[in-house]
Parts: C-alpha cells; sequence; structure tokens
C-alpha cells in the first residue's frame, strides 16, 4: 500500500491554506467592484510565502522560483474562481 508522507500531507494542507487566503482575498476585491489581476495576486500571495521553508528528508521542497509559481497557480484558480461567468 502506498503510505504519504507526513512531510508531504503538510505542504497540501499549507498549499490548501494559501489557496484559501487567495480565493478570500480575490472575493474581497469583487465585493469592492475591483477585478482582481491574478499576477497582483500571486505577488502578495508569493510575499506571504516568503517565510514558508517546507522539506522532506532535510531536503527543501520549495526554493523562491518554486514558492513563485505555486503563489501564480493557486492565484490563477483564485482569479478563475471568483470571475463572474
Amino acid at each position: 500500500m502506498f503510505g504519504v508522507s507526513p512531510a508531504i500531507m503538510s505542504l497540501l494542507a499549507k498549499l490548501g491554506e494559501y489557496g484559501q487566503n487567495a480565493i478570500e482575498k480575490a472575493l474581497a476585491d469583487k465585493m469592492n467592484g475591483v477585478q482582481t489581476d491574478p499576477d497582483v495576486l500571486a505577488d502578495w500571495l508569493h510575499a506571504s510565502m516568503v517565510d514558508w521553508h517546507p522539506t522532506l528528508k532535510g531536503r527543501p521542497l520549495a526554493d523562491p522560483a518554486t514558492r513563485k509559481a505555486a503563489a501564480r497557480f493557486l492565484a490563477g484558480i483564485a482569479c478563475n474562481l471568483t470571475k463572474t461567468p
């Protein structure tokens, strides 16, 4: 049976938290009549990730470029979820 490492589960949980933060920010912008730009949201989210350094068996999992890419991915999802069809 395949087991998922607690470190991976922690990483996924933290990504979920960051995603939730991005959605909340995009919704707040929408409530204020502002169309959220995904790149601006990604920069905001990336700034909140600066002190996040997940590891697995001592190996870093999220270098600065990876955190930036994760922030843009989550920001894109948040913007897509909150835009009016």
